[in-house]
């Protein structure tokens, strides 16, 4: 396991979307285990940036999400599918 250490959310958002960038360009079929909550969003603000500007394609990428309600349609607001 490997630690790094970073002085602001926004450096920490910053690398974390680096790292998953790098995964997504070097093997575009990528299953991606991804959190909800407010911890990840800088690094989702990040790779949404990122997206929409083309620099990056999740077009075959999986995401397995760590959470979700159970029998919430995916469709809802409220559901972490809907969120993702």
């Amino acid at each position: 396991m490997k630690f790094i250490t970073v002085d602001t959310y926004e450096k920490m958002s910053r690398h974390a979307a680096n790292i998953i960038s790098a995964q997504v360009i070097i093997k575009p079929e990528s299953v991606l285990g991804l959190a909800t909550g407010s911890s990840p969003l800088g690094t989702y603000k990040q790779l949404i940036e990122w997206y929409n500007k083309g620099d990056i394609d999740f077009s075959s990428v999986t995401s397995v999400n760590l959470d979700e309600y159970v029998g919430l349609d995916g469709k809802n607001e409220q559901s972490y599918r809907y969120f993702m």
